[in-house]
């Protein structure tokens, strides 16, 4: 893989291209982008028939080991790859340890391992032992191993052994990616800890920096280790991270930053240099049954909020779509009070529908804001978004992650035979 970078302005913000994948050479992916959550292998709420629906075009997903682990051996008795074995060979995996948005127990290292807490309990993992998942796995892009579950509220002598885990682990993720000629199909990245000590991050940086001919990239971690308190960050604290990490990186390495992060703080990070985002944002939000509803016309604001709350009992008579003008399968054939009705009668078509319409608004924010730049407007957009970031409920956006009632049952799916052509049926509800 190959990372492209088109334009970059004065503020370092910039566009550019995820290109030269082995398995799919024609496929173009542009930042700044962010990936699409997967759990299992497939996307979190959506079945490979819908996302299909929703994006017709090759994405980026992101594979946390932790929740697919599980497909090990079918994987490697089919043996080509997660993607085509979850049904979605089209679609570029970035795969990584863990899905840092997850809270998980503290601690429960070992010398030399990893806790890796999947849903049948922990199993201890050594670096060597996750490069040989990814050699069945067969990922488009690796995150190499880490310790980066933690947040920046941490003790300085917990960051330190982050910093000292990660460094060894890299090692090893480095000697066995250059032994093995399956794992020459994807590309490596490193991982940054310890940001908010800067001469610990600056000596993790040098490390990375050693193998930059072997990485095509780096991911910062150690921002957040999925918890409420940790995401209570001021955003000036966090523009001074993306700011001096990214200043010590080159320009030519592509740049993830890890976290399910608000628009208000992924705009400041675009604002200095950062590419990719982890896409767990938008499905955050549709496990509380809220709906991302951001004005992206920079010259007109209402005030209305950038987030709906639609389990609020104001919208059971509210049949207008999720958002006017949104031009996504749900806000073109359902109403706010559907969705609330959903939502209150437990039915889980209300993940399914809130998912398509926040996957594909977030994916229009990063649209936009890829158009901002290329126009050399992306100041007035960041701007723009945080202004309405600022104007929201806190308790909307901070609330603790907790699964919306429409979540709690076991998705029904059928398929149904329309005029000869194979659609999806959710409890009653055919997706068209």
């Amino acid at each position: 893989m190959r990372f492209n970078i088109k334009q970059v302005n004065c503020g370092s913000e910039r566009i550019g291209s995820l290109t030269g994948f082995i398995k799919s050479s024609k496929t173009i992916i542009e930042t700044p982008t962010a990936a699409l959550l997967t759990q299992g292998g497939s996307v979190v709420h959506l079945t490979a028939e819908v996302l299909a629906k929703v994006f017709p075009d090759t994405q980026l997903l992101w594979l946390p080991l932790s929740n697919s682990v599980q497909l090990e051996n079918g994987v490697k008795a089919q043996g080509e790859g997660v993607a085509k074995f979850a049904g979605l060979p089209k679609h570029v995996i970035c795969a990584t340890l863990y899905n840092i948005n997850e809270i998980v127990p503290p601690g429960h290292f070992e010398l030399g391992k990893l806790p890796l807490w999947t849903k049948n309990g922990k199993k201890m993992i050594t670096a060597d032992k996750y490069m040989d998942l990814m050699e069945t796995f067969k990922p488009d892009i690796i995150l190499a191993a880490s310790d980066g579950r933690i947040s920046l509220n941490e003790k300085p002598k917990r960051i330190v052994k982050s910093v000292e885990r990660t460094i060894a682990l890299l090692d090893s993720c480095i000697n066995k990616y250059k032994a093995s000629e399956e794992l020459q199909q994807s590309s490596l990245v490193g991982v940054i800890v310890a940001a908010n000590i800067p001469h610990k991050c600056e000596e993790c940086i040098r490390h990375i920096l050693k193998y930059k001919e072997t990485l095509v990239g780096v991911a910062l971690a150690g921002l957040t280790d999925g918890s409420k308190e940790s995401y209570e960050i001021s955003l000036d604290k966090l523009k001074e991270i993306f700011s001096r990490v990214g200043g010590s990186l080159p320009n030519d390495l592509l740049r993830i930053v890890e976290g399910s992060w608000n628009p208000a703080v992924i705009v400041t990070a675009i604002e200095y240099g950062w590419d990719v985002f982890d896409g767990s944002y938008p499905i955050k939000l549709t496990n509380k049954g809220h709906a991302l509803s951001l004005n992206f016309d920079v010259y007109r604001y209402s005030g209305d909020p950038c987030i709906m709350d639609l389990n609020d009992i104001r919208y059971n008579e509210d049949f207008k779509p999720i958002l006017e003008g949104c031009e996504c399968l749900t806000c073109k054939k359902h109403t706010r009070a559907y969705i609330r009705h959903l939502l209150n009668t437990r039915e889980m078509l209300a993940s399914v529908l809130l998912s398509i319409h926040n996957l594909h608004h977030f994916n229009e924010f990063f649209v936009q804001a890829r158009l901002h730049i290329s126009a050399s407007t992306f100041n007035i957009y960041k701007k723009h978004i945080i202004t309405q970031y600022e104007n929201i409920n806190p308790k909307l956006d901070n609330e603790e992650n907790k699964t919306a009632p429409a979540l709690v049952q076991d998705k029904k799916k059928i398929k149904v035979r329309i005029d000869d052509n194979v659609k999806t049926e959710v409890n009653g509800t055919i997706i068209e």
